[in-house]
C-alpha cells in the first residue's frame, strides 16, 4: 500500500476518533469482490463490520428455535484455508515467529489492521533486541504490508513496524533483558499509583471503543502485564541476583492492564491495571455489542488444569465475578487427553453468541478449536463436541501443530467471513520453538452450521417455534447440493399454512451464485400482510443445507 494511502487512513482514523461519526450514513451494501461473481443485494444492519449482532438473523447452530425437524441432520460447515501463511516473520527485528496472541480489527472503511507478536524464541544474547510488538494492515485480509511507523527504535532507526515497547526510551529490547536490567514502563494500579514496572505483555488484545467519549482513548490495548523478575525463583540463571523483596514487588505488579491511543499506533505508555491477575498469563477481550459491554477471557485456577472462563464489564472498571465456562465437568476427557487452552473468542452473531473454544491437547496431535454457542441468558454449549471447527493442517503444513484464532470476531469481505489465526508447525530446531505464522480461513456469510437433507430420504422438514414478524422480507441462506428449490410455508397458530403462504405457493429461486435468496409466494411478494402476527416457518429441504434465515424491512 502506498504511504500516501496509509497517511490518509491514519488521518481518517483520527477524524473518527475526534467525533466525525458515520451515524448519519445509510447501511452498507454487502458487496462481494468483483472477481467472484457473488454480488449480494442484501443490506447489513450494522455499520461496524465487526458487529455481527442482528436480532433478525436466525442461525441453525442449535435446536433452540426449532419446534420440529424430520429427515435432516445438522452439519458443521468446513472452513476453507488459504494454502499458505498470509503473514510471516520476515524483518530483521521480528525473530522467527509472527503470532496473533493479538488482534485483527476491520475498520468501518474495510481496512484490516493486525497487532501481533514478533517472537524470538531463542533469546540469544547477541539478539536481545529481536522480537517485539508489531503491526500490519491489509485491504483484503490476504495481502499484508508492514508500514514504517516511526515509533520504536531498533538499532538506531525507527523505520520499522514495531508499535510498542516496554523500554522507557522506546527502544526494542526483549522482556527478559529488560527485567534483568530492572527496566520497564510504569505500572499504574487501579488508584493511579505507580506500583512498579512492566516489561512483558501477554495475551495482547487491541479493540476500538466507539463508546468512549474521549477520542484520545478510542483504541484500547489490553494485556496480561508483568515484571518478569517475578519468575526469578523458577529461572534463577535467567534472572540472576533478584532478591526476594524484588520478587515480591514484581508479583504485586502482575495483572490485567490497559493502555489507550487515538489511532492504535501512538500509545500513552502508562498502562493502568484493571484488576490483579489470579495467576497464569492468558487473557483476551472482545466486544458484546448486544449488551454494550466487554467480555474478558481468562482462566480460573480451581479447575485442576487450563480452562476457559469469562468476566464482563460495561465501563472497564467494575468487572463481574469470573465464571468458568468450560472446565471440570465439561468433558469426560478433560485433564486426561486435553484441557481448554483458555480462549473462547466470544462474539455476537445474529441473535446468538458464537465462540471458538481453544483445545490444549495432552494426547494425540494438534491444538484446535471447537465451535461453541450461547443463547442470551443461557449457558455456553459445544455445537459439535470433540470435532474441530478450526483444525490443524496436513503433514508439512505451516499449521500442523496449532491453529488458534486472533482475538476478535471474524472479518467480512463480500459474502465471506474471514478468520485470521496463528498457525504453528512442527519444531525443526532443538533450540527454537515451534515456527508460527498467520493463516486465514474463510466460510460463507452466516454459514457456521446448517440442517441438511440429501439423496434417498424423503424431503426434510423443519418447523420453527412461533416468532413475531416485524419485517416483511424473508431471505434464506441455502447451499444447494442438487438443483432443487427449497420451499417455505408460513404457519398460523393452529398449525395450518396461512392462505397464500403454503409450500405449494412457495417461490424461492435456485441461485447458486448467491448465498441468500428472497422468499416469495405465488400471489404474495413478501410477508407484508403478516407483519405484527405470531407465525412459524415450515421449511421443506431437498438436496440442500439450510444455514440461516433473515428478515429485512427493505431490499437493496
Amino acid at each position: 500500500m502506498p504511504r500516501s494511502t496509509r497517511r490518509r487512513f491514519l488521518a481518517s482514523s483520527i477524524a473518527l476518533a475526534t467525533g466525525v461519526s458515520t451515524a448519519g450514513r445509510g447501511p452498507r451494501l454487502l458487496s462481494a469482490p468483483p472477481d467472484d461473481g457473488n454480488q449480494s443485494y442484501l443490506l447489513t444492519t450494522n455499520r461496524d463490520p465487526q458487529d455481527h449482532h442482528d436480532p433478525q438473523l436466525h442461525l441453525m447452530v442449535d435446536d433452540h428455535e426449532i419446534a420440529e425437524q424430520k429427515h435432516v441432520k445438522r452439519i458443521m460447515n468446513r472452513v476453507k484455508k488459504h494454502p499458505r501463511p498470509v503473514l510471516m516473520a520476515d524483518r530483521p527485528w521480528e525473530g522467527e515467529r509472527a503470532q496473533a496472541w493479538g488482534s485483527v480489527i476491520q475498520e468501518p472503511d474495510g481496512l484490516f489492521r493486525m497487532w501481533y507478536f514478533a517472537f524470538n524464541t531463542q533469546r540469544r544474547f547477541d539478539l536481545l533486541d529481536v522480537g517485539g510488538y508489531a503491526y500490519a494492515e491489509s485491504r483484503d485480509g490476504v495481502h499484508w504490508i508492514k508500514p514504517d511507523l516511526g515509533v520504536v527504535d531498533f538499532r538506531g532507526s525507527k523505520r520499522n513496524n514495531l508499535f510498542y515497547s516496554c523500554h522507557p526510551e522506546n527502544k526494542n529490547l526483549v522482556d527478559e533483558e529488560l527485567a534483568r536490567r530492572g527496566l520497564g514502563l510504569p505500572a499504574i494500579d487501579e488508584n493511579g499509583d505507580q506500583i512498579g514496572v512492566i516489561n512483558n505483555l501477554d495475551g495482547l488484545t487491541v479493540v476500538r471503543d466507539d463508546d468512549d467519549p474521549d477520542p484520545m482513548r478510542r483504541y484500547k490495548l489490553i494485556a496480561n502485564m508483568q515484571d518478569h523478575r517475578m519468575w526469578a525463583p523458577a529461572y534463577p540463571k535467567r534472572y540472576p541476583g533478584v532478591s526476594p523483596a524484588q520478587v515480591a514487588r514484581s508479583r504485586s505488579v502482575f495483572g490485567q492492564y490497559m493502555d489507550t491511543s487515538p489511532d492504535g499506533i501512538h500509545w500513552t505508555r502508562r498502562p493502568r491495571r484493571l484488576f490483579p491477575a489470579l495467576g497464569g498469563d492468558y487473557m483476551m477481550v472482545t466486544r458484546d455489542h448486544r449488551n454494550r459491554r466487554w467480555w474478558l477471557n481468562e482462566r480460573a485456577h480451581d479447575q485442576g488444569g487450563r480452562n476457559a472462563s469469562l468476566r464482563t464489564s460495561k465501563d472497564w472498571r467494575a468487572w463481574s465475578k469470573l465464571e468458568v465456562v468450560f472446565g471440570k465437568g465439561s468433558d469426560p476427557q478433560f485433564n486426561k487427553t486435553f484441557q481448554w487452552h483458555g480462549g473462547i473468542t466470544p462474539f455476537n452473531y445474529g441473535n446468538v453468541n458464537i465462540g471458538l473454544a481453544e483445545r490444549w491437547p495432552l494426547a494425540g496431535l494438534g491444538a484446535t478449536c471447537e465451535l461453541v454457542c450461547q443463547r442470551p441468558g443461557k449457558k455456553w454449549h459445544r455445537v459439535f463436541p470433540n470435532r474441530p471447527f478450526l483444525d490443524v493442517g496436513a503433514e508439512d503444513s505451516f499449521d500442523r501443530a496449532l491453529a488458534y484464532p486472533s482475538h476478535n470476531p471474524p472479518g467480512r469481505v463480500g459474502e465471506k467471513l474471514l478468520f485470521h489465526y496463528t498457525g504453528a508447525g512442527i519444531k525443526r530446531h532443538a533450540n527454537r520453538g515451534n515456527p508460527m505464522s498467520m493463516g486465514l480461513a474463510t466460510i460463507g456469510l452466516d454459514r457456521f452450521a446448517g440442517l441438511g437433507q440429501w439423496r434417498n430420504l424423503p424431503p426434510g422438514h423443519v418447523r420453527t417455534k412461533p416468532i413475531k414478524l416485524t419485517r416483511k422480507h424473508l431471505a434464506v441462506n441455502v447451499e444447494y447440493m442438487e438443483h432443487t428449490p427449497i420451499r417455505v410455508a408460513v404457519i398460523g397458530p393452529d398449525g395450518s399454512p396461512l392462505p397464500g403462504f403454503s409450500l405449494e405457493d412457495s417461490r424461492i429461486p435456485v441461485d447458486t451464485k448467491r448465498l441468500y435468496s428472497i422468499a416469495r409466494w405465488k400471489t404474495k411478494p413478501d410477508l407484508a400482510d403478516l407483519v405484527g402476527q405470531q407465525v412459524s416457518l415450515h421449511f421443506e429441504i431437498r438436496g440442500a443445507v439450510l444455514y440461516s434465515y433473515r428478515f429485512y424491512p427493505q431490499l437493496a
